[in-house]
């Protein structure tokens, strides 16, 4: 029986190797094309060592989402974004990718609550699994039933072959203009635009509790966050930083939570560091509902057609939503900052003078958190 017992598992520690549905080692013997990760932390640390992509996705899960490919690298390009990222996470995942001769370009979405002296977030798992130690790789790849159960999905869309794949899974990165097209008009019937208020003022309230209550926006960050930009322009890697798009409805939770001015002072930090892309304002996008997953996260055609225009690519023409989405795109610098968050304040102020399903809806989350009714966690 211990004979049959090993044979047993070095037979699923076999199977997993050489299908390999997370890409944690270098075999390729299905196409990797077929994969479809689920858990950021426990398998794309993995793939910053057997992948060499020429661009770099980092990121909370705005970017996680907002700019989603399943099989974590696709078509030359990784997204290496985390749940609730901290600084020293993606500080992290920068100092592995550079490594990396063929890396070209990082596009880094910089969020707010990240530059919280408050929160420090630290997972010795995702730590271990970074630095590939053994015991962990193993584990995660070739011991787990899960491994073993992923395995069997991708081998069972392998069978079906790359046709059957959506067009969503197979194409390139960013999205091409139809596709994007077609998924902003199809994606219109689910997400935040179909949420009731009281979801979205739990969810909300939870957001608040997770990210902004006690907010001390910390210098050292700021400093660390620019160390690492200056890290990756120094090795000749082009760094695209920009603040991702919010919805009114947290972007209320800041004002009305008396957060305003760390807000700015986080944007003055970015501009610090280099020019970036900002669409984190009082603009349309924040009111496009139909763009946006839940109160936080982007849906991924509209997260594409960001990527398509901070890389230059011709932008998608399809209509509002598209228009909508361009307009909000704001390229700040050390120069400019001074009159961006001028405007800004301007629009801020003017939604402010006007009571909204955003400001009512912000505004009872605020007392929810405040009396303790939500618990704090994580994204």
């Amino acid at each position: 029986m211990f004979a049959l017992t090993v044979v047993v598992i070095a037979g699923a520690m076999g199977f997993n190797y050489l299908v390999n549905p997370y890409g944690a080692w270098r075999c390729a013997l299905v196409y990797p094309i077929f994969r479809n990760l689920t858990g950021d932390r426990a398998q794309m640390p993995y793939q910053l060592w057997t992948t060499a992509p020429e661009t770099l996705l980092i990121g909370s899960s705005r970017v996680q989402q907002g700019m989603r490919i399943e099989q974590g690298y696709r078509a030359g390009v990784l997204n290496a974004s985390l749940g609730a990222a901290m600084i020293p996470d993606l500080a992290r995942i920068v100092t592995i990718a550079l490594q990396n001769p063929k890396l070209q370009r990082i596009v880094w979405g910089v969020d707010f609550y990240a530059f919280n002296a408050q929160r420090h977030h630290v997972n010795p798992s995702f730590e271990q699994r970074i630095a590939l130690q053994p015991d962990m790789l193993l584990e995660d790849s070739l011991l787990s039933l899960s491994a073993m159960g992923d395995s069997f999905d991708v081998l069972k869309r392998a069978s079906r072959g790359r046709a059957s794949l959506k067009p969503t899974i197979s194409a390139g990165v960013p999205w091409p203009q139809e596709l994007i097209c077609a998924q902003l008009i199809r994606q219109r019937s689910h997400g935040l635009a179909v949420a009731t208020p009281a979801n979205i003022e739990i969810s909300l309230a939870q957001v608040h509790a997770w990210f902004y209550t006690n907010y001390e926006f910390s210098p050292a960050i700021a400093g660390r966050f620019r160390e690492v930009v200056e890290l990756a322009r120094a090795r000749n890697v082009q760094v695209i930083l920009f603040v991702p798009p919010m919805s009114e409805y947290e972007l209320e939770l800041i004002r009305q939570g008396g957060r305003w001015p760390d807000f700015e002072r986080f944007k003055r930090a970015v501009a610090a560091a280099g020019p970036f892309w900002d669409f984190a304002a009082y603009n349309r996008l924040a009111q496009a509902d139909d763009l946006f997953l839940d109160v936080l996260h982007l849906k991924p055609a509209a997260g594409n057609e960001i990527l398509r225009i901070m890389l230059g690519a011709e932008p998608a023409v399809c209509g509002v939503d598209a228009e909508i989405i361009g307009a909000s795109a704001v390229r700040v610098d050390n120069g400019s900052i001074d009159r961006v968050l001028a405007l800004e304040a301007r629009e801020r102020d003017q939604a402010a003078a006007v009571e909204s399903r955003y400001s009512r809806i912000a505004a009872a989350a605020l007392r929810d958190a405040a009396g303790g009714r939500i618990a704090a966690g994580g994204d």
